[in-house]
């Protein structure tokens, strides 16, 4: 853990977590303890989890949680029923179990694997009410892998906000928060070590989710991480995409990049008017694609060359 003058830079949930705000290091720690307890509480590889224990009783029993503790549920939910399933939370049995991301058993399934359990990832088998969420089929498994890390974020700019901040960057792995200052964000080139363009914010509140198929995959990017939920393989229609909104939103956004990932180029026009999002994306071929960029309240836009 690294703990600088202005905020703290360490690791959590698998990933990089930076804290960017004027506040005392107990502010700080207690920003830090809001990721640990979310992966706590919602990781899929820890047994004594809230997550493993509903993915455990899946076509079993609901299992009960307080309204606080089922709210990342619900917003997931509500994903899913807004993207019509592209983002679905009960991908796990997919993601963890045919694949095993995120495990020392990592392997490509066979198609006659993945159509066993294509049964499994529904959305709409879950049931969640004010006091308990349940998988109506045995077998089934949530994974919050792609929508948590933009809720982390949004909790921890409430929060330093809550303390009296004025202004601060929040970043967990791709998902980025920044209020009350002007912040130069960089998108990381996914054929290289350098960067591919420069996002600067104004002072205004802005999310910014950025995924890649060269953030986690097996053997080679062509297995990439971020699957698609109607056919449980990796789509290539991106290198790496960034989704760009003013305001706080960072849990949409993170949803929404598993969403745009897995649609065609000529479909994320339509992606940004629904959403009221910007998104910029390079593909395999290294094209780039921008929409809705000038609709943004930010200070500039560069554009570095490949």
């Amino acid at each position: 853990m690294s703990i600088f003058s202005n905020g703290l830079k360490t690791t959590v949930m698998s990933t990089e977590l930076l804290i960017e705000s004027k506040v005392s290091k107990k502010v700080l720690f207690e920003c830090l303890e809001l990721a640990r307890e979310f992966e706590a509480k919602y990781s899929a590889y820890k047994i004594d989890s809230l997550l493993s224990k509903i993915n455990a009783n899946s076509g079993k029993t609901p299992i009960n949680a307080t309204k606080e503790e089922l709210e990342i549920f619900q917003k997931a939910l509500d994903m899913a029923v807004l993207s019509d399933g592209a983002f679905d939370p009960t991908i796990g049995s997919i993601t963890q179990g045919s694949y095993g991301f995120g495990t020392s058993e990592e392997k490509i399934p066979s198609q006659k694997e993945l159509n066993s359990k294509k049964e499994l990832v529904n959305y709409k088998n879950i049931q969640l009410t004010n006091e308990s969420i349940y998988l109506t089929k045995k077998g089934m498994r949530l994974d919050l892998g792609g929508i948590g890390k933009g809720y982390v974020a949004d909790k921890i700019i409430e929060h330093l906000k809550l303390k009296g901040a004025t202004k601060g960057l929040v970043s967990v792995g791709g998902e980025v928060c920044s209020f009350g200052k002007k912040y130069n964000i960089a998108i990381k080139n996914p054929f290289n070590d350098s960067n591919i363009a420069l996002i600067k914010s104004s002072n205004s509140e802005l999310s910014i989710s950025t995924s890649g198929d060269y953030e986690r995959y097996i053997d080679s990017k062509e297995h990439h991480h971020i699957l698609d939920s109607k056919t449980q393989l990796s789509n290539h229609h991106y290198s790496s995409l960034t989704i760009v909104q003013n305001g706080r939103d960072t849990t949409t956004l993170d949803a929404l990049a598993t969403v745009a990932f897995n649609s065609k180029p000529s479909e994320l026009k339509v992606l940004a008017k629904k959403f009221k999002v910007a998104f910029f994306a390079l593909t395999p071929q290294k094209d780039i694609i921008i929409e809705n960029f000038i609709n943004l309240d930010i200070e500039g836009f560069e554009l570095f060359s490949l």
